[in-house]
């Protein structure tokens, strides 16, 4: 299977430090924007939390196909879906991708049993409360 040597990174310690790799993941999922013209489809900010749980297996050194990216990407991708619905709980994803983008790295990495709730928690909190000159494009 597809695995990308090299590319394993430390797991951050800090909140602050995983906000810095998820700053990175999202410059690494933002290079994939021109790659939708050739299939007709134009990426935006708001489509790349589809890619979060796909950064997060390549920065962790993991395969990118198989059972386990399988089960990563519908895990983050369902706490994107419980955490943007109207009638119960909303954060208000859809008007923050860089906040979607985070919950869905973060929750990819709850997937992979690298991260406990707490701390998982303490990173979104964080996430939520610097990642504005992200979401204004600064």
């Amino acid at each position: 299977m597809e695995r990308k040597k090299g590319l394993r990174r430390p797991l951050p310690n800090t909140p602050a430090e995983w906000l810095a790799e998820i700053k990175l993941a999202i410059v690494d999922a933002k290079k994939t924007k021109p790659f939708g013209l050739l299939t007709g489809c134009r990426i935006t900010d708001a489509d790349l939390f589809h890619l979060a749980p796909l950064v997060a297996l390549k920065f962790r050194g993991r395969e990118l196909r198989g059972p386990e990216a399988e089960r990563v990407t519908e895990i983050a991708l369902t706490n994107y879906v419980v955490n943007s619905d109207p009638d119960g709980i909303d954060h208000g994803l859809k008007d923050r991708p860089m906040l979607a983008f985070a919950l869905c790295y973060v929750s990819a990495h709850l997937a992979l049993d690298l991260l406990d709730e707490r701390p998982a928690d303490a990173i979104l909190t964080y996430c939520e409360e610097h990642l504005d000159e992200l979401e204004t494009g600064a």
